[in-house]
């Protein structure tokens, strides 16, 4: 019995761990893609670059915000692009 519960409490921590893990390596993915959006949103207007400024709405789960952030990032890396390479 003792080793029933030793085995249960070791994979309710280990579960703990994996989750405060993945919400780290989610945050982390969230802060970096709003860094990269930030610099560019920042490059193009040094550039004088009229760009989309789309806000990404509130309450998306995890995986809708990332897919949102990188959607932006790529709209405004085409934006770029096009700006740099037309002159």
């Amino acid at each position: 019995m003792n080793k029933t519960i030793a085995t249960i409490l070791a994979a309710t921590a280990l579960s703990t761990t994996a989750s405060s893990v993945l919400a780290s390596d989610y945050s982390d993915e969230v802060k970096d893609i709003k860094i990269s959006v930030s610099a560019l949103e920042r490059q193009l207007e040094s550039m004088g670059v009229d760009y989309n400024t789309t806000n990404i709405e509130a309450g998306l789960n995890r995986a809708q915000e990332v897919k949102a952030l990188e959607g932006r990032y790529s709209e405004l890396q085409a934006q770029f692009n096009n700006a740099h390479f037309a002159n």
